[in-house]
């Protein structure tokens, strides 16, 4: 049943839209199984849809034969748990991999361990889940998928009692990063990894650093192509031309077009049974500026509010305009973003707040309303929240805030106080 979804990726019966790039991608990606190997990155802003196209091309690149595996590199699965490390990155990985390529080769019931659920948890029940798989694994002789866990054993115990050396960790790095080659090799499978906020990787360069090593096992591979996903756009963009010397295309994921925006919301309101004119439709579209996300907030408030058979009107409309900016609306939201800008609220902060409350675009604009700053210190900062995923730098020096439903919040709640 179609209906609006805001928070988390959406389910494949609501995606919308987004034919061209994810039949791009499904295309491209494919190619691997003819041995041409293609790897991409989706970029764009948080709330955009990216961890939704993922969800959306995995069934249908498992129907085309390949292996999809979704791999989260924040930890949000087990944020509540424990903070994301290298060792829980491997953990999941190495996990991940084992339980999409059992589920995709009707191995599921045979093997009874769901391995994803022992990410994180005491050593005991990780080992144990661990051994339980490997036992059946043996009986079927699968060799990759056993050694595989018998090094993960064996690393389990060792680090029980005490913390994993280089070396112990730089072999679990290579088996993990390896591993889905390899079971290609022997079960004769393709693989496409999606790597979901990728950017989060780059912390992790000591004792090992990762790009690095992710770099060699990736160039290697014939069997696994990659998608990779990141909202910290700057930061994406640099990974991709360093490390990777710009051999990753980029692909940019922005707003719905208008025409695009208004359809959606019309079909959604239609199906749910809510009237709705041509109107209130275009003043949804124009205040949202066709972001996914926030045209879904207003459609779920609307069909609240608005009973089957009813019909929404602009006066509605522009009572939730004032109300997603309050505690009832996404105030939560927007101030976890800019949490997220600085913790500290320096000058970083200062400069992101100036800079949306006077609609500022220009370094040496900015800096006359952040006391004690330089034009070459805003540029510093302006350069940092890109990194961020805040701003994006334009033509001729000046930068753009990308989220411009947060700029309306910091105008409204933080500037003007």
């Amino acid at each position: 049943m179609l209906d609006f979804k805001f928070g988390g990726p959406i389910e494949p019966e609501l995606f919308w839209d987004r034919e061209k790039e994810v039949g791009f991608l499904i295309d491209r990606l494919s190619k691997i199984k003819a041995g041409v190997k293609h790897n991409y990155a989706l970029v764009g802003p948080r709330r955009m849809g990216k961890s939704s196209i993922l969800g959306f091309i995995e069934p249908k690149l498992a129907r085309k034969g390949i292996v999809p595996v979704f791999i989260d590199c924040e930890g949000r699965e087990f944020a509540s748990q424990a903070e994301l490390s290298l060792e829980l990155l491997l953990n999941s990985w190495g996990n991940s991999v084992l339980d999409a390529f059992f589920e995709h080769a009707g191995l599921a019931n045979k093997i009874k361990v769901k391995l994803r659920d022992f990410i994180v948890g005491t050593k005991d029940k990780i080992i144990s889940a661990l051994s339980e798989a490997l036992g059946r694994l043996r009986a079927l002789e699968m060799k990759t998928a056993s050694s595989y866990l018998e090094l993960r054993l064996e690393f389990e115990k060792a680090t029980s009692v005490r913390a994993p050396s280089p070396k112990e960790l730089m072999k679990m790095l290579d088996d993990t990063l390896d591993l889905a080659e390899r079971l290609g090799e022997e079960m004769d499978r393709y693989f496409v990894l999606m790597l979901d906020e990728f950017q989060n990787v780059s912390k992790f360069r000591k004792p090992i650093d990762f790009l690095p090593a992710f770099r060699r096992h990736m160039q290697a591979q014939r069997r696994v192509a990659y998608l990779l996903t990141g909202s910290n756009i700057g930061m994406m963009e640099l990974l991709l031309q360093r490390p990777f010397g710009g051999h990753i295309p980029l692909e940019w994921i922005g707003t719905f077009e208008r025409g695009v925006a208004k359809d959606f919301l019309k079909e959604r309101f239609e199906a749910l049974g809510r009237g709705i004119d041509d109107k209130t439709i275009g003043e949804i579209v124009d205040f949202t500026g066709g972001h996914p996300a926030y045209l879904n907030w207003f459609g779920e408030r609307c069909c609240r509010e608005v009973p089957a058979g009813g019909k929404i009107t602009v006066e509605l409309v522009q009572e939730f305009e004032e109300k997603i900016f309050e505690r009832e609306g996404l105030m939560h939201v927007f101030e976890e973003d800019l949490s997220r800008v600085s913790p500290k609220r320096g000058k970083m902060y200062s400069t992101f707040i100036e800079m949306a409350g006077h609609d500022l675009e220009s370094p040496s604009k900015i800096s006359k309303f952040v006391p004690r700053s330089t034009p070459s210190e805003i540029i510093l900062y302006l350069r940092r929240l890109e990194q961020r995923g805040f701003v994006r730098k334009q033509a001729r020096g000046r930068y753009l805030i990308v989220d411009d439903m947060l700029k309306r919040y910091i105008k409204r709640k933080i500037h003007s106080t």
